[in-house]
């Protein structure tokens, strides 16, 4: 009865190889989302290796969140060159990290052109993050456009469409603007 025993375990680990079933091996996209859910869980250290992995394989989506996170630690010229790799593969995430890092001048030099570039880049696949920037520059006339209060209201709209909220003044600047 072993004997037999044996030969059905051995029969079904050979068909199990043969049809690809075996120990998973996660893949980039698994390690994003298992990094996703450490971070979810401030395990930090768990979500960074997950990431770091993940980004090293090229995943671009784990190279914009391992930029958001070294970001977030200042680690600024690092952050730089994983959102550079993750906007080379034209992910909006990463298009959108990069032109924050240059409009704050962390990591690189600060450069309202560059950093708006990167923000329209991002804002063309719908990146509502983006689209809110470009409102809120022409409602004030930053990043290098001009103050208008029709494009404002044109790319707020397109904000709102996309979920987000309408772009505002601050109220010390509002209070400017009525006198």
């Amino acid at each position: 009865m072993a004997a037999r025993s044996t030969r059905v375990a051995l029969g079904i680990l050979a068909a199990a190889a043969l049809f690809g079933a075996g120990p998973a091996t996660a893949g980039p996209r698994e390690d994003t989302e298992e990094g996703e859910r450490a971070y979810g869980r401030d395990d930090v250290v768990t979500a960074m290796s997950l990431f770091r992995r993940a980004a090293d394989a090229g995943y671009a989506p784990a190279q914009a969140r391992l930029g958001d996170i070294l970001d977030a630690a200042e680690e600024d010229a690092q952050a730089v060159e994983f959102y550079r790799k993750a906007a080379s593969q034209n992910l909006a995430a990463g298009e959108y990290g990069l032109g924050r890092m240059y409009d704050k001048g962390e990591g690189v030099a600060r450069d309202p052109a560059e950093a708006l570039k990167w923000y329209r880049r991002a804002a063309e696949k719908d990146y509502v993050l983006a689209v809110q920037i470009i409102a809120y520059a022409y409602l004030v006339g930053a990043l290098g456009l001009p103050a208008s209060r029709e494009d404002a209201e044109v790319w707020g709209k397109r904000v709102v469409r996309l979920g987000g909220s309408m772009p505002t003044l601050p109220k010390q600047a509002e209070k400017g603007a009525r006198k």
